[in-house]
C-alpha cells in the first residue's frame, strides 16, 4: 500500500470517528452538528482528489480517445471529394 493509499484512508476513518463520535458521544446541538457537517465533507473532499487527472485516469482518457478517433465517421464534408471528380466511384486525378 503506498503512502498515498495510506494518507487517503486515514482521512477517510478519522472523518469516520469524528461523525460517529458526533452522532453518538456528542450531547446533542450546534457544537455535534458542526462536526458531523465537518466529517462529512472531509470525508466527501478526499473522494475528489482520488482519481481526477491522476496518472491511471489521464492513461485511461488516452486509451479511450485512440479507440474513439478509430472509429467515428471522418470529419468535414462528406463525401471528402467535389461530386465532379468521383466518375463511376472512382476519384478523378489532376494530372
Amino acid at each position: 500500500m503506498s503512502g498515498r493509499q495510506k494518507a487517503y484512508l486515514g482521512i477517510r476513518a478519522i472523518a469516520l470517528l469524528g461523525f460517529v463520535l458526533a452522532a453518538l458521544v456528542m450531547p446533542s446541538g450546534v457544537p455535534a452538528g458542526l462536526v458531523a457537517g465537518g466529517a462529512g465533507l472531509v470525508g466527501l473532499l478526499t473522494c475528489i482528489g482520488v482519481n481526477a487527472g491522476g496518472p491511471g485516469e489521464r492513461a485511461g482518457a488516452l486509451e479511450q480517445g485512440v479507440r474513439y478517433d478509430k472509429a467515428r465517421a471522418p470529419q468535414g464534408d462528406w463525401p471528402p471529394y467535389r461530386d465532379d471528380q468521383v466518375i463511376d466511384g472512382e476519384v478523378l486525378r489532376e494530372t
